[in-house]
């Protein structure tokens, strides 16, 4: 009888581990922690160059670069340059869709001087500064941005560009200098790049390059206070490039 109940208590208590090795077995697997959800806001802020293409300027029948009479002569206003001018941009983004978004973006208006290097008179007039504005781009832009390169994000847009003076900062050969505002086509490259890495997944730093086409402003003003009225299309499309810091939300 002894012999029995040892042989009883050896098969219970293996069907109870086999039970419990069976609902270990059933138990679920940990799941794994979901990916964190595609930013909807992305907004960049950082240092902007503007790089002008020399002015193919073209008269509009003030006969601005070109051979103008005056009562001191014969006023020649050739190769017509603007240096790079430096500013603050700003963008700021939403995201459609993972990977389409719609942006806009703006700076403080940049200092633009533009000079005449081949004015004859520049030598007895100590100038060859046409006039300095502050003159800049609202554009909006639809990009696309790949996702699939982890924390470089590198993405592409188009869109179109507003090109308006904000202010005439000073006159130089032409008093009354303005700048007229203008439309132009946008196209944009550039990345972001996350510092996921680094325990900051919403921060990252971009880099960024705009070229905008077809800008052909009007530059107008009155040769020398002479009362000479001047006016010329200038076609500047210029590239834009910038970088700093990108927070996305």
């Amino acid at each position: 009888m002894t012999g029995a109940i040892k042989v009883w208590a050896v098969a219970l208590i293996a069907a109870l581990a086999i039970t419990r090795a069976e609902a270990a077995d059933l138990t679920p697997p940990t799941p794994e922690p979901l990916p964190p959800p595609a930013p909807l806001f992305y907004v960049h802020v950082g240092a902007l160059g503007a790089f002008y293409s020399p002015p193919d300027a073209q008269s509009t029948g003030g006969g601005f670069l070109k051979s103008i009479p005056t009562p001191l002569g014969t006023a020649s206003l050739y190769n017509v340059a603007i240096p790079p001018s430096y500013t603050l941009g700003l963008e700021a983004g939403y995201f459609v869709t993972p990977n389409w978004a719609v942006a806009f973006s703006a700076g403080v208006p940049p200092l633009m001087h533009i000079k005449a290097t081949g004015f004859n008179f520049a030598p007895a007039l100590g100038t060859d500064l046409l006039g300095s504005v502050r003159f800049g781009p609202l554009m909006g832009i639809v990009q696309y941005h790949l996702t699939q390169f982890g924390a470089f994000q590198p993405y592409i847009g188009l869109g179109a560009a507003y090109v308006v003076m904000f202010s005439n900062n000073s006159d130089g050969i032409l008093s009354n200098f303005s700048v007229d505002p203008s439309w132009s086509f946008v196209t944009q490259a550039g990345f972001d790049y996350m510092l996921t890495d680094f325990g900051l997944p919403n921060w990252g730093v971009f880099v960024d390059a705009k070229k905008l086409i077809y800008l052909n402003p009007d530059f107008q003003g009155d040769l020398l206070n002479l009362g000479i009225h001047v006016r010329t299309l200038g076609k500047i499309d210029p590239w834009i490039a910038s970088t700093g810091i990108t927070f996305k939300y």
